[in-house]
């Protein structure tokens, strides 16, 4: 037989559907809650004991007894049912009194201000408790989104009474609101909050800086070092002889003069904000990131688009040499490493047996500068060891990321 506390648990797990109840009306009172049967091989002086502390609690219960001839203990009567008569004496037990009000409270102004929010009311409203304190700012942004389904402004344009990160700082919740509200005329093509519900954004920024001043006044730029719109960099149609992609911001504004080169800082979005770079394609491109689960997924990312990319200090030589100052690392269950040739497949699997990371800031900077520049020299042909080995096994074991 559960004790009180275990059954108050009990009734607890089963608060979220009697909120259900009350949202689409169906009550479900009264309500019993199993609470177990004694046993015939219980001890007698227990079962008192757990009798007298279950009828000394201070709960809006109903206790039924039955009568019951036993072997061992003769005639006894027993606690058969527990049972809640309302949802009022159920609140008052659980401690919920003024959430069940806040809720009812909740539904009808759900209900007056947005009623294209009825499906997600009945089919959740046992959510509705985790935002008592933002619900009626929740409300008004749907109310908002459904008589302007294309707002085509910033979220912290909209004109509501919340404050203005509030829309930001609830992306979750919203999302599943306003794909209730909107329905089919949400952006299903976006991934994004913002291009899922026509709201504008920033687009990302990508930074670059100029090597070699010579190629910067070869193509006209008027700063060595800045920061554009990524669609921008992307309708870029510059003769670049050579692009070097690196992630750290301290590497990228270490990195040495080298002769007709490009640097782009690639700030861990690189396999994001580069492939619509077609004018790449006729670079030489190298790229030196993290030897870590991720850092390989975005070498591997940026190769699908710009074959002939050639990685530098991430191959099996660069690990065995460097490794000792590597750290414990994180693993990255979205990353993916089809297009990565067999040296590299070999310090990756060095990797993920820790799982290690090796930041590329870690690398002594002169050591670095000069496999850099050693890299730089090579023409942009690569050897065959720096190309795709496809015929290579794909998976390195469970979780490789393959």
């Amino acid at each position: 037989m559960l004790d009180p506390s275990e059954i108050l648990e009990a009734a607890s797990a089963k608060w979220p559907a009697v909120l259900r109840g009350e949202a689409t009306g169906e009550s479900l009172f009264p309500l019993q809650i199993p609470f177990g049967k004694p046993r015939g091989t219980d001890d007698f002086g227990v079962l008192r004991r757990e009798i007298a502390a279950l009828m000394s609690t201070a709960a809006a219960w109903c206790i039924e007894w039955d009568e019951i001839r036993t072997r061992k203990w003769g005639i006894q009567r027993l606690p058969a049912r527990i049972t809640f008569a309302c949802v009022e004496d159920m609140a008052k037990t659980l401690h919920r009194s003024e959430e069940l009000q806040r809720f009812r409270e909740a539904l009808q102004l759900a209900r007056e201000k947005c009623p294209k929010l009825e499906p997600w009311l009945r089919a959740r409203a046992h959510r509705i408790p985790e935002y008592l304190d933002e619900w009626s700012g929740l409300v008004d942004v749907c109310a908002f989104f459904d008589s302007n389904p294309e707002p085509r402004c910033f979220a912290r344009q909209i004109p509501v009474a919340v404050h203005t990160k509030f829309i930001e700082d609830h992306t979750g919740v919203l999302r599943e609101l306003l794909d209730v509200v909107i329905g089919d005329r949400v952006n299903g093509g976006s991934e994004s909050f913002a291009g899922r519900f026509h709201l504008l954004i920033d687009p990302p920024q990508v930074r670059f800086r100029f090597l070699d001043e010579a190629l910067r006044a070869e193509v006209g730029w008027p700063v060595s070092d800045c920061s554009v719109p990524a669609p921008i960099f992307a309708r870029l149609e510059w003769k670049i002889p050579r692009l070097i992609v690196v992630e750290n911001r301290d590497v990228f504004a270490c990195l040495p003069q080298i002769p007709r080169t490009l640097a782009v800082f690639g700030s861990g979005k690189a396999a994001s904000l580069l492939p619509p770079c077609g004018w790449m394609n006729s670079a030489d491109v190298l790229y030196w990131g993290d030897c870590d689960e991720a850092g390989y997924g975005i070498l591997s990312a940026l190769r699908a688009h710009f074959p002939m990319l050639r990685s530098v200090l991430m191959d099996e030589m660069s690990w065995a040499r460097w490794r000792h100052l590597a750290v414990p690392g994180k693993r990255d269950s979205t990353a993916q490493h089809d297009h990565l040739n067999a040296s590299e497949r070999v310090a990756l699997k060095a990797v993920l047996a820790g799982p290690w990371m090796l930041e590329q800031e870690r690398i002594p900077a002169l050591e670095a500068e000069r496999a850099l520049l050693s890299a730089a020299l090579l023409p942009k042909v690569a050897s065959a060891d720096c190309m795709p080995k496809f015929s290579e096994e794909k998976s390195l074991g469970a979780g490789g990321g393959t």
